[in-house]
This record gives C-alpha cells, structure tokens and sequence, in this order.
C-alpha cells in the first residue's frame, strides 16, 4: 500500500486551521481522515479548519463531539465528526452506525482513531498531533493508499 508523510510544525492555533482549511479544501466523498494525539494537542482544531475547507463558513460551530460521539456538518459534501475518546472499542463505533457515513458520500473526521483502529477503511489519512509547547505542534499526515498520498502530495506543492 502507497505510503508517504508531510510534517508541518504549527507555531499557533491559527497555522493549524489554516493548514486544516487547505487540507479540506483538498478533500472530497470518501475520504477518511483519522486524527491522532493526546488531550489537548490540536485534535479539534484542526478539525475547525478542515471544516472550513470543505466549506462551512462558521468554524464556531465546531465542537469536539465528546458526548454526542458524531456531529454532521453542511459543507460542499457531508461531514461526520466522531469523537471515539469515550467509546470502548470497535463494536461501540459500528454501534453508533458510523460505517454507514465512514463509507458514504461524506468526509469523515475521527478524533482519537487509535481507540477504535478495526473501524478504519483500508484507505485513509492519519494526523498525528503531538503538543511542544502551550502554541507549538508537530503535525504529521501519513496517508493510507493512493487517494491520501495524492493528497500529501498536493499539500508539499502548496
């Protein structure tokens, strides 16, 4: 399977939404996106500015869907935000129907993916955040197959 990586290192809140809005804008129906990293590192954040990229104007209205476990959002295609931080593991993700939107016409956003791994397409993009500093990350996208390796490749030429 293709593999390739793109590090970035966010100096703020606001380079991480901005490299989240032009991922998203890079994105479309199918894609997966599985984001990794410890409480606090940027999860969500970045998340806002996929978000953004994919069209919803009021980034405001993003919010770790913690309790909820998934949040739908209206962009230019369907957006399902999961929060897998409070689930047991892979039978409580498919129990909340999450393979129909994983494998529907939508993007979907999976915030603490590790936890439930077994649930991940054979193809998808990963970001790791890992925390530095109070306003520095590292931010790591490894893509899963060739639809998230041309999207890393598209993100070196930005």
């Amino acid at each position: 399977m293709m593999q390739r990586k793109f590090i970035f290192k966010s100096r703020s809140a606001c380079e991480t939404i901005a490299l989240g809005v032009k991922l998203g804008e890079l994105l479309s129906p199918g894609h997966v996106v599985a984001l990794v990293g410890e409480l606090g590192a940027g999860k969500t954040t970045i998340v806002k500015g996929i978000v953004q990229g994919l069209g919803v104007m009021d980034r405001r209205s993003v919010k770790s869907p913690t309790f909820s476990l998934v949040h739908r959002y209206e962009g230019r295609i369907p957006i399902y935000h999961f929060d897998a931080y409070r689930l047991e593991g892979d039978y409580e993700m498919i129990a909340i129907g999450s393979d129909e939107m994983i494998y529907g016409d939508g993007v979907s956003l999976i915030e603490w993916a590790d936890r439930v791994s077994g649930c991940l397409p054979r193809e998808y993009l990963k970001i790791t955040l890992t925390h530095v500093s109070n306003s520095e990350r590292y931010i790591e996208l490894q893509s899963y197959g060739e639809r998230s390796t041309r999207i890393i490749e598209m993100m070196h030429l930005s």
